[in-house]
């Protein structure tokens, strides 16, 4: 007899427990935790990824800047040789000027010889602060020309008129006039007998002294005879220590100049007031276009306004109205290093109406 157990038979659809011994579950993946070591390789790849995001940005910002720096450079050498070409234009125009050059070269070589500075101040310049002086310059210089009938008020040294005469080639249409008597004049400026050879004798120009700017229209050959009138750092003198009361003088002195000069201008050209004034206080404070427009309402209007470029007038030499002494005057022009400007001012056609 066998004993009973071993009579059993397995129910039917199970298995014996040792053939599911080989067979792994179907539709699952064994458990697999993260040791320390994925989580240290997982770091190092994100900061790898970082890494590489940064160096990416640096890199594309870098050839930004080449770009800019790049299209930078060739608008400035395009410029360059725009302004090159346009000087051999205006050489090419200008007959009357290579006509005076034997007169410029001799003032010129004795003006570079009195006056070195300036080209030393050139020498310590960069290419773009170069190009931007000459800019300054040509636009200062092109507010005159050598057909126009120009008269000069207020010339302390007859510096800028030489200057002018100089550019212009020919001072034939030029009158420079100064307040100061002919003995006050030579007393506070010894060089002014040099300028006024050089515009009288050499150019063919006119020097008068004795002109009270604010009494212009009292001159009968001023009358209407004018296109362009310069008055060149307008200061009444006097030493006045209270600021509103020195502010109050130089804006009375302004209004008369103003009122005094339209009378001078021709009507019938396209004729203009320049006024050059010092940057800052208190100049500032003068309110020259407020000035000008009560001083003449709807007469005269604010067209334009210029830097004032010393480098432009070879030889000139700007002065106090108090004269020159080498114990405590600046040469060269010293005293404009801080920016002027020249304020340009035009006549009111009839049927126009100023807006400012």
């Amino acid at each position: 007899l066998k004993p009973f157990w071993l009579k059993l038979q397995p129910l039917q659809g199970h298995l014996p427990v040792s053939s599911m011994a080989h067979k792994s579950l179907k539709g699952r993946k064994p458990l697999r935790g993260k040791g320390i070591k994925d989580e240290i390789k997982a770091q190092k790849r994100k900061k790898k990824a970082r890494d590489d995001a940064r160096k990416a940005a640096k890199k594309r910002k870098q050839e930004q800047a080449e770009a800019e720096n790049k299209k930078r450079r060739e608008s400035e050498a395009k410029a360059a040789e725009e302004t090159e070409v346009a000087n051999v234009a205006v050489e090419k125009d200008s007959p009357a000027q290579a006509t005076a050059a034997g007169t410029n070269e001799v003032a010129s070589v004795v003006v570079e010889k009195d006056n070195p500075a300036p080209a030393k101040a050139m020498a310590t310049l960069t290419k773009k602060a170069k190009r931007l002086l000459a800019i300054k310059e040509r636009n200062h210089q092109a507010l005159y020309a050598s057909g126009n009938r120009i008269l000069l008020v207020g010339e302390g040294n007859f510096s800028f008129a030489s200057a002018l005469c100089r550019h212009l080639g020919t001072g034939v249409n030029v009158t420079a006039t100064s307040y100061d008597s002919e003995t006050k004049l030579n007393h506070k400026y010894p060089d002014a007998v040099d300028h006024r050879k050089i515009v009288d004798d050499q150019l063919g120009g006119t020097t008068l002294v004795g002109v009270d700017a604010t009494r212009l229209h009292h001159v009968r050959e001023f009358k209407q005879a004018f296109q362009t009138i310069i008055f060149n750092f307008p200061y009444a003198g006097g030493g006045e220590a209270d600021v509103n009361k020195n502010i109050e003088i130089h804006v009375k002195l302004l209004n008369d100049f103003f009122k005094s000069a339209l009378p001078c201008l021709d009507p019938e050209q396209d004729s203009t007031i320049h006024v050059a004034l010092k940057s800052g206080e208190p100049y500032k404070s003068w309110k020259i276009a407020q000035v000008a427009k009560a001083a003449c309402p709807n007469e005269l209007e604010l067209l334009n306004v210029v830097p004032f470029a010393p480098s432009a007038w070879p030889g000139y030499e700007h002065r106090r109205t108090k004269g020159f002494n080498e114990r405590f005057s600046k040469k060269d022009s010293e005293e404009l290093e801080k920016g002027a400007k020249v304020y340009i001012f035009s006549l009111v056609r009839e049927g126009e109406q100023s807006d400012q």
